[in-house]
């Protein structure tokens, strides 16, 4: 799943912050995004998306996926924070993903057998 923050600015901080601080910055008048209009448009871009991979499957729509994905080539430690490394180089056919460990090759991991804490690099079996 995901979520938009579009306008609560606590405890963190919320899309239309942003867009009223790049306004500060740059000397523009973007206005505020609305939820609804938000909702539109991301469910109009879903739309977009499963129609690319019902005609192309996956091989369709996982360029633009990686262009943004953040965790190409990030060093993970497999079972333990002194564990293996592995670098991650993608997804699998499946949405699992793809690690690979020197002398062991590429392995997809399981998120029903693993755990992942991305903010240690750590996949740990369950």
């Amino acid at each position: 799943g995901f979520g938009f923050n579009v306008s609560n600015s606590n405890p963190t901080i919320c899309i239309n912050d942003l867009i009223a601080k790049f306004n500060r910055e740059e000397g523009t008048e973007l206005k505020p995004l609305s939820a609804d209009c938000l909702i539109a448009r991301t469910v109009t871009v879903l739309e977009r998306l499963i129609e690319i991979f019902q005609e192309k499957g996956p091989n369709g729509v996982l360029p633009q996926y990686y262009k943004y994905w953040v965790h190409s080539g990030k060093q993970v430690r497999l079972r333990s924070e002194d564990g293996p490394a592995a670098w991650i180089v993608g997804i699998d056919d499946y949405g699992y993903l793809q690690v690979h460990q020197e002398g062991e090759g590429v392995q997809s991991v399981h998120p029903d057998g693993n755990s992942f804490d991305m903010l240690r690099n750590l996949i740990v079996p369950k």
